[in-house]
């Protein structure tokens, strides 16, 4: 039986089943993709959302994330700014199943005249069945690279992973700057906004409409975000925003002020965030992507780009690969 996204006990299935995963990125939960929703809406494009789950003997086995999104007369399949992805219960997931869950897909994708764009997180190293099925049709993979702290460590282990030349840097924010954390409990939309000037200032033009902000805050408030806040002599000077699920915590966005660089102003935060995800019990916390020299290889990082990625590398962790996929249904006159 598919329950799709338009049934009213869609989210109760949702719920359920995600809350059996023990690996989902935050970028996918309700609130997250809501907040994705917003920059396609705020460019008039027109969006269909397609998710859809998979019950199997009552119970649910596949869950797939993702919606049409159409620009000029050509449709994209993709989660709104992010890849669609599909979450499989492999315990129960039969080959019957897996045929049934093909074949909705294959019918959302006969609208596709465009991209259709899948991440596949490669979970118990082994491609979903969805990768398989794309790659059959000739989509094109490519790897992703992303930084992964296990949080079942205890806070000394963790620490001892960090690069040395952090230690100092972390100390001297944590005192100076004291980060706050602002949660469900404590977060205002003001505190948001300061957030969003702060980060337009740095950046030099908005990167995103004040709804998309308005969105990170409901994000917080519905316990599915958090926000944490540096200050020096009663200015906010840094500030970065984190996601999480049930099982992991993603490093989203932040600012910090580029003209008192020379002070350390995100590492304490971001060993906050790492503390604070490890209190609310997640498994994981995202570091974020790794780039290097040739890697993507047909779209070299800038040297910007990799001192970002190297920042990201000094907190520790494992390196994890996931799998991007694209299928280009262009000039096709439909799915084939």
């Amino acid at each position: 039986m598919i329950v799709s996204s338009k049934n009213k006990e869609f989210d109760l299935y949702l719920k359920y089943f995600l809350e059996t995963q023990s690996w989902l990125s935050p970028i996918y939960t309700q609130s997250a993709l809501r907040y994705y929703f917003q920059r396609p809406s705020d460019e008039k494009r027109k969006i269909q959302d397609k998710s859809f789950i998979l019950l199997w003997e009552d119970e649910p086995v596949i869950a797939f994330r993702g919606a049409t999104v159409e620009t000029n007369g050509k449709i994209d399949l993709l989660a709104y700014e992010v890849p669609c992805i599909s979450v499989e219960n492999k315990a129960i997931l039969t080959t019957k199943a897996g045929k049934a869950s093909l074949k909705e897909f294959d019918r959302i994708a006969e609208e596709v005249n465009g991209l259709i764009i899948y991440r596949d997180f490669l979970i118990d190293s082994e491609l979903s069945t969805l990768s398989n099925h794309l790659l059959r049709k000739g989509a094109k993979a490519t790897l992703l690279f992303s930084k992964v702290l296990d949080l079942n460590k205890d806070e000394l282990k963790l620490k001892s992973h960090i690069r040395k030349s952090y230690s100092s840097l972390i100390n001297w924010g944590l005192r100076e700057m004291q980060p706050q954390i602002l949660d469900s409990s404590n977060v205002t939309l003001g505190s948001i906004e300061d957030f969003r000037k702060l980060h337009t200032h740095e950046a030099g033009r908005e990167t995103r409409s004040k709804e998309s902000w308005r969105r990170q805050f409901e994000m917080v408030q519905a316990g599915e975000a958090f926000v944490v806040l540096a200050q020096l002599n009663n200015e906010l000077v840094s500030a970065g925003f984190f996601i999480h699920s049930k099982t992991n915590c993603y490093y989203g966005v932040s600012a910090s002020r580029r003209d008192m660089f020379e002070k350390p102003m995100f590492h304490s935060l971001m060993w906050t965030a790492i503390l604070h995800s490890k209190k609310l019990g997640c498994r994981w916390f995202e570091v974020g992507e790794q780039l290097y020299p040739n890697h993507p290889p047909d779209k070299p990082p800038s040297k910007k780009e990799l001192g970002i990625s190297e920042f990201k590398a000094g907190f520790g962790g494992e390196t994890r690969m996931f799998l991007d996929l694209m299928l280009d249904c262009t000039g096709k006159e439909n799915y084939e």
